[in-house]
């Protein structure tokens, strides 16, 4: 674990993510004394990219938006990569029966949906795109769809969309103002992976000024401002005059001594989080090169080689290939069903595809987001960046503000920055020592 000269700083951070990272930059900037505590070995979080063969390999399918992309390039980040082309396989069908591939072409041109089905899906398509998400906001997905679309087959091609969009299989629980905001969006599959973002945001983190330490788990966190107090596992005893949380929720929460007030804390318990079961491959070659893109219709399945529009490794017959299950709101956890399920999925888009792994990892339940956007009614806010009740206590991340995934976690971040900053030239951070008398 890195060691610092002193224990007392104008801001403590809780989490290196990208959140976490973009927060240090900004606050050092603006010359505010900045530790960063990543309770892993390296900076990252759920941004990390585990390598496979040696290749950098996001744990399950990863595409960054469009709105994230802009966000990072402020902050003079490059994004490298390439967006799926619009050759989109629909697969029809459950487990343990026959299943109808149906590329979209076929789709829109062929026989299987009829005119006015075709007709309602162009519309559907127009105006999801015209329409302000929010006057949606307290809409439900599987409600707004039932009312705007009759045929039952063009829902479930919807939803195959939606699902793709927001990573998440709650129709009935998810904002449908949420979901048509995320439809709209494109995405790029980076270059990489995900760890090329991290490492960019590190090195201009620590080059503002930013003292990153690694292996530096926390304890619990106590006091409000100008001094709160940071105790790590290993019994060290940090100070600073605010502190910026980016982990979970549920996480955060644990961490508080004392507690927050029931009031303030059921705003944060009521956070419903969102899990995929996720199969990632190292292949040397698809048996079927020219279906690099598949949707499940009736089944919330997924199946893309990234490798197809980005680049992940020097050597040209290795592609990344990620297949996932988004799995239901409270699914309980499953004992290899789901990856038995991923692999018949693959059996019939790309038959003899064994033959063909290079190396392999699965997840069964891997953490897509803290917070389901469900719908809000009136009276009923997100979490804020702004800790109510607890002075100098901020957090950052997907499950904070508006917004979802890793747009909502830069959001967020830009947001607990300016507030702390600002706080801080207010001087309600007095006794806070400057960055030149500390260092």
């Amino acid at each position: 674990m890195t060691t610092t000269p002193h224990t007392r700083w104008d801001v403590i951070i809780i989490g290196a993510g990208i959140a976490g990272l973009l927060a240090a930059q900004r606050m050092a900037k603006a010359n505010l004394t900045t530790l960063l505590l990543e309770r892993s070995i390296r900076p990252g979080g759920r941004a990390a990219s585990p390598p496979l063969l040696g290749i950098p390999v996001n744990p399950g399918a990863r595409g960054l938006s469009t709105s994230a992309i802009r966000l990072l390039q402020e902050e003079g980040i490059e994004v490298r990569g390439g967006s799926p082309k619009p050759t989109i396989q629909f697969v029809a069908g459950t487990q343990g029966e026959p299943l109808q591939q149906l590329p979209l072409v076929q789709l829109l041109l062929g026989k299987w949906l009829a005119w006015p089905e075709k007709i309602q899906l162009v519309r559907f398509l127009i105006q999801s795109r015209q329409v302000d998400p929010a006057t949606l906001g307290a809409v439900s997905v599987e409600r707004y769809l039932t009312d705007t679309i009759s045929s039952l087959r063009i829902r479930r091609i919807v939803l195959a969309l939606i699902r793709l969009a927001t990573y998440s299989d709650a129709p009935e629980r998810m904002s449908a103002g949420a979901a048509l905001a995320k439809l709209r969006e494109g995405v790029v599959y980076v270059s990489g992976g995900w760890e090329t973002l991290v490492d960019q945001l590190a090195r201009r983190a620590v080059a503002a000024g930013v003292v990153i330490r690694n292996g530096a788990a926390v304890a619990k966190i106590q006091g409000e401002a100008p001094e709160l107090s940071v105790a790590l596992k290993d019994g060290e005893m940090l100070h600073a005059a605010h502190v910026l949380s980016t982990i979970g929720p549920q996480a955060w929460l644990k961490l508080l001594d004392p507690p927050l007030a029931q009031t303030e804390a059921s705003r944060y318990d009521r956070l419903v989080s969102v899990y995929a079961a996720c199969l990632d491959l190292i292949m040397d070659r698809l048996p079927k090169p020219r279906t690099n893109f598949a949707l499940g219709m009736d089944q919330p399945w997924y199946f893309a080689n990234h490798s197809a529009v980005s680049s992940f490794s020097d050597t040209l017959d290795h592609q990344v290939v990620h297949v996932m299950k988004y799995l239901s709101p409270g699914t309980p956890p499953s004992v290899g069903g789901e990856q038995e399920e991923l692999e018949a999925f693959l059996d019939e888009i790309q038959p003899g595809w064994r033959a063909h792994v290079l190396e392999r990892r699965y997840l069964p339940r891997m953490l897509v987001t803290h917070r389901l956007s469900e719908p809000l009614a009136d009276g009923v806010d997100r979490p804020e960046a702004t800790v109510a009740g607890r002075p100098g206590l901020y957090v950052a991340g997907d499950w904070v503000g508006d917004g979802m995934l890793a747009t909502a976690s830069l959001v967020s971040a830009r947001e607990a920055a300016a507030s702390i900053i600002a706080s801080h030239m207010a001087g309600d951070s007095s006794g806070s020592g400057s960055r030149n008398s500390q260092r």
